[in-house]
């Protein structure tokens, strides 16, 4: 989003989005992160804490590694 520019509504879902439930981690910050390089579930996770939470990534695993599919829909 640029300063001035109103947001997308797929921005504004991507921030209401919950990708990791334990730790109330949004869709928007997986996204940013990828943008800036990261490429593994591990490098998600090292960044965010995503996975240590009490389900142990077994929620938002699956979901990280779609998010890091080349196919998927962002």
């Amino acid at each position: 989003m640029k300063h001035g520019t109103p947001p997308s509504q797929a921005e504004i879902m991507d921030n209401l989005k919950v990708i990791c439930q334990c730790k109330s981690i949004k869709k928007a910050a997986f996204k940013k992160l990828i943008a800036e390089g990261a490429d593994t579930p591990e490098k998600l996770r090292k960044a965010t804490g995503a996975g240590t939470g009490q389900c142990g990534g077994k929620r938002c695993g699956p979901r990280l590694r779609d998010m890091l599919d080349p196919g998927y829909n962002k």
